[in-house]
C-alpha cells in the first residue's frame, strides 16, 4: 500500500508565505526584501531551527523545484531585448557629431567581463585552498547580479529612466543572461564532458532562435484567436505560456542540459513575443509565480539551510567575511568604468547596487551542491552572502545615489523645428507644458525662437550635449517630427535605449516602415491611417475632440500616476479632488477601470484626469508629489 501523502508541512510553508510579507510591512525600517524574510522563516522551521518541515518532503520538493523553474522563467521574461538593441544605427548620422563611444551596452559588457575575470581569480584561489572543486562554477556564482532587486530599487528612487538608470539596468540584464548561459555550459561539462554537452546547449539555443524567427504568435489570425480567448475561462495566453515553459524544460531534460536554461529561454521567448496587449497576461503569470510557487522555493532554501556546518568550522567562519568582501569588490572595481560617463558618486553607488545577489546565486549554488563541486559549508556561506548583499547593497545605494536639483516640471522634448514640430510645441505650450525643441539647424531655430516660453537647443541626438542629456534623463515624453524616416528611427532608438524614455511619439509617413517603429514600442502617427480616426472622432464626439485639441480655453485632459502612499486602498468617494478635477479612467496592470465612488486606488494606478488647467498641477502634486517636479542633473557635480 502506498504511503499516504501528508499535507501538513505544505500548510506550514503556505502560512509562512502568507505571514512573512505582513510582518515585514509592520517593520518597514528593516527594509528587508520579502525573499530574505522567506528564507529566514524557512531557517526557523527547518533543520537549523525547530525541524517542523523536512527538506525531503515529496510534495514540497516537487513544488519547490517547480518554483525554482518558474523563477527562472520569470527572470527570462524580465529581459527587455529592446534595451539590448543599444548601439544604435549610427552609420547614417556620425558625420560631424561627437558620438559617444561608450553606451549602456558597451559599458555593461566590459564591466561584466572584468567582473568575470576577478571572480575567476577568486575561484582558483578557493580551489588552491581545497574549498571548491570547480573554480569556474565559483567564478560564475560570484558574477551574478539580482535583476529582481535592481529594477525595484531603481523604480523606487525614480532612476529607472535616464542614462544612469538604464546603464545599471542593462548591466544587470547582461550579468543575468550571461551567467545563466555560462553556468549551463559548466554544469553540462562537469556532468558529461565538454564536447557533447556544448553541442546539446547549442541545440537548445537553435530551438530558441528558430522559435523567435518563426514568430508564430505574430500571425494576425492566430493573434486574434489568442486575444479572443484570453478573457474567457480558457485563459489561453496563460496556458500557452506554461506550454512554452515546459516545452523548453523538457527539451533541456532530454538533452541533459540544466533545466534553468530552458526555463530562462522560454521566458525570454515570451518577452520577445509580448506586446502592450499582453501586459495583463504577464501580470497574471507573476501573480501565479510569486503568489504560490516561488515563495515555496525560497522557504525550502531556508529549510535546507545548514547553520551547524558554518558554526562547526572555524575555517568556514573566517572565510565568510572574505567572501562578503570579495562579493562587493568583484562588482565595485569593474564598475569604475562607469566613470567614463558618470560622476564618482553615481559610479560607486552603481557598483554597490550591482553587488545585490539573490535568486540566481542561490540557484547556482544549489546546482553546484547537487553536482558535488561545492561543499555544504560553501553553499551555506553563499546563501549568507546573498542575504547580506541583498540587504546591505540597496541601503548603501539609496544612501549615496546622487540627488537632483528640482525645477518646474518634467519636460516634453520635441525633436525637429520644422512646421510640424513648432505646431506641436505651440499646442503643448497652450496646455502649460514645459517644452524643449531640439534641432541642429540654426536657421529653423532662429525663425521660431520668437515663441514665448519656448526653450530651444541647437544640437543633435548624437552630440554629447549636457543640457540635452539632462532634459532627456527626466523627460516626460519625446515627440520626433523630422521628415527623414531614418533619422526619426535613430532618434527613437537612442531615446528609448540610452535614456529609457517610455512615452515616445513619432511621425511615420511610410506605412511600410511602421513595423520598425512598433518593434521599439513607439507610439506612431501615420497621416494616411490616423486622419480617418480623427475625422471620425470629430463627427461622433465633437466636444471630446475640442477638449483634447483646443488651447484657447482653460480645460485640459492629463494623466498622472498614483505614487502617494496616502491614497493606497482609498475609495474615490473619500478623496477631495482640487477644484473641478474629475477622474475619467483608471488603468491598472494593462486593464482599464471605469471609476465609481467605491473604486479603491492602488499604488501605481494610471489616472486620466479632466478639469481646469489651474487645478491640474495641484492634482499632480496630490497623487504624485515626488514625481511632479523635473529633476535636472547638476552638471559637473562630483563627490
Amino acid at each position: 500500500m502506498e504511503e499516504d501523502i501528508v499535507f501538513a508541512p505544505l500548510l506550514v510553508v503556505i502560512i509562512l508565505a502568507f505571514f512573512v510579507p505582513l510582518l515585514l510591512t509592520r517593520f518597514k525600517r528593516l527594509k528587508l526584501p520579502i525573499v530574505v524574510g522567506e528564507i529566514l522563516a524557512g531557517v526557523v522551521v527547518g533543520r537549523s531551527g525547530f525541524g517542523w518541515v523536512t527538506h525531503d518532503d515529496p510534495i514540497l520538493t516537487l513544488l519547490a523545484e517547480f518554483g525554482f523553474v518558474f523563477l527562472m522563467f520569470l527572470a527570462g521574461m524580465e529581459i527587455d531585448f529592446a534595451s539590448l538593441n543599444l548601439e544604435q544605427s549610427r552609420s547614417s548620422f556620425k558625420n560631424g557629431h561627437n558620438t559617444r563611444v561608450f553606451g549602456p551596452l558597451s559599458l555593461s559588457i566590459l564591466s561584466f567581463l572584468l567582473t568575470l575575470s576577478l571572480a575567476t581569480i577568486v575561484g582558483f584561489t578557493l580551489l588552491q585552498m581545497g574549498l571548491v572543486q570547480n573554480p569556474w562554477m565559483m567564478a560564475l556564482i560570484l558574477s551574478t547580479t539580482s535583476l529582481g532587486v535592481v529594477m525595484p530599487v531603481l523604480k523606487e528612487q525614480g532612476l529607472i529612466r535616464g542614462r544612469f538608470g538604464q546603464t545599471i539596468l542593462v548591466a544587470s540584464l547582461i550579468a543575468d543572461f550571461a551567467t545563466m548561459l555560462l553556468i549551463t555550459v559548466v554544469v553540462a561539462t562537469v556532468s558529461r564532458g565538454a564536447a557533447p554537452n556544448i553541442l546539446f546547449v547549442s541545440v537548445l539555443l537553435i530551438a530558441f532562435f528558430l522559435l523567435y524567427r518563426l514568430r508564430v504568435v505574430r500571425v494576425e489570425s492566430i493573434r486574434s484567436a489568442l486575444d479572443d480567448l484570453s478573457h474567457t475561462t480558457a485563459r489561453i495566453k496563460i496556458r500557452g505560456a506554461f506550454s512554452i515553459m515546459l516545452l523548453f524544460v523538457v527539451l533541456s531534460e532530454v538533452l541533459g542540459v540544466e533545466v534553468i536554461l530552458g526555463a530562462f529561454m522560454a521566458g525570454a521567448i515570451l518577452s520577445l513575443f509580448s506586446s502592450r496587449a499582453d501586459i495583463e497576461a504577464m501580470h497574471q503569470l507573476e501573480a501565479v509565480g510569486f503568489g504560490f510557487f516561488i515563495p515555496i522555493f525560497f522557504i525550502m532554501v531556508g529549510v535546507d539551510f545548514n547553520l551547524g556546518v558554518l558554526f562547526g568550522s572555524i575555517d568556514a567562519l573566517l572565510l565568510l567575511p572574505f567572501l562578503v568582501i570579495v562579493a562587493f569588490l568583484v562588482k565595485l572595481l569593474p564598475t569604475l568604468l562607469f566613470r567614463l560617463q558618470f560622476t564618482w558618486r553615481e559610479t560607486i553607488s552603481a557598483g554597490f547596487l550591482l553587488s545585490s545577489r539573490l535568486s540566481l546565486i542561490i540557484a547556482a549554488s544549489a546546482i553546484g551542491l547537487e553536482l558535488g563541486i561545492i561543499s555544504d559549508s560553501i553553499n551555506t556561506m553563499i546563501i549568507l552572502v546573498a542575504l547580506i548583499t541583498v540587504s546591505v547593497a540597496p541601503l548603501i545605494f539609496n544612501r549615496i545615489a546622487p540627488r537632483f536639483t528640482e525645477t518646474e516640471s518634467h519636460p516634453i522634448v520635441v525633436f525637429g523645428a520644422g512646421r510640424l514640430g513648432i505646431s506641436v510645441a505651440e499646442q503643448l505650450l497652450g496646455h502649460q507644458e514645459h517644452v524643449v525643441v531640439v534641432d541642429e539647424n540654426p536657421e529653423l531655430l532662429a525663425r521660431e525662437h520668437s515663441l514665448d516660453d519656448l526653450e530651444v537647443l541647437q544640437t543633435h541626438i548624437d552630440d554629447n550635449d549636457q543640457r540635452l542629456n539632462a532634459y532627456l534623463d527626466m523627460a516626460n515624453a519625446v515627440v520626433v517630427t523630422y521628415n527623414n524616416p531614418d533619422l526619426n528611427l535613430h532618434v527613437c532608438q537612442v531615446v528609448r535605449t540610452r535614456y529609457g524614455v517610455d512615452h515616445i511619439v513619432t511621425l511615420v509617413q511610410d506605412t511600410n516602415r511602421l513595423k520598425e517603429f512598433e518593434n521599439l514600442d513607439v507610439t506612431v502617427f501615420n497621416p494616411a491611417l490616423d486622419h480617418a480616426a480623427l475625422l471620425s472622432l470629430l463627427a461622433r464626439n465633437p466636444d471630446t475632440y475640442d477638449l483634447l485639441t483646443r488651447i484657447d480655453d482653460n480645460k485640459d485632459v492629463t494623466e498622472v500616476f498614483v505614487y502617494n502612499r496616502d491614497y493606497d486602498d482609498k475609495a474615490l468617494r473619500e478623496i477631495e479632488l482640487p477644484g473641478d478635477v474629475l477622474i475619467l479612467s483608471i488603468r491598472r496592470a494593462g486593464e482599464f477601470i471605469v471609476p465609481r465612488g467605491n473604486t479603491r486606488l492602488e499604488h501605481g494606478d494610471h489616472l486620466t484626469l479632466v478639469g481646469s488647467i489651474d487645478y491640474m498641477q495641484e492634482a499632480h502634486t496630490l497623487f504624485s508629489p515626488e514625481h511632479t517636479r523635473m529633476r535636472l542633473r547638476s552638471v559637473g557635480f562630483e563627490v
